[in-house]
């Protein structure tokens, strides 16, 4: 988790993991406003250089970066978490962050498979394997 956690800390300033139960919607929410961030500045890059199907897929993971996943935060707000699982929470903090810096330079053909992958890390957050 060490590096994770690193990588991550480094992208978003005081990012505090989910150990603590009064630190998770802050980091939560660091989370999906630096991928959010990244995909309105790839949709300003690309203009309208993208089909329908993207579009819609856009305004969906931009949607669900403005907004509290309420499945996510049910499960793991008042949760005793684990080192394992805080592990797992954190490496799916990096996936995202990782997609967001693709979505930086991608092109206009491959927006809608970036935004697939996004879309599935957010759901994999919801329930992801413990990391040992």
């Amino acid at each position: 988790m060490t590096a994770d956690l690193a990588f991550v800390s480094g992208r978003l300033p005081d990012y505090q993991a989910y150990s603590q139960e009064l630190d998770r919607h802050d980091s939560d929410m660091r989370v999906r406003a630096y991928v959010g961030e990244a995909l309105t500045s790839a949709q300003t890059r690309l203009g309208a250089t993208f089909s329908d199907q993207t579009k819609a897929a856009l305004e969906a993971v931009l949607y669900r970066c403005m907004f509290t996943d309420q499945v996510f935060v049910r499960k793991f707000e008042h949760a005793d978490l684990d080192a394992p699982l805080v592990a797992a929470l954190v490496h799916s903090d990096r996936v995202l962050i990782e997609y967001a810096d693709e979505a930086k330079t991608v092109p206009a053909d491959e927006l809608l498979g970036l935004l697939t992958k996004i879309d599935a890390q957010f759901d994999y957050r919801r329930s992801p394997t413990p990391l040992v």
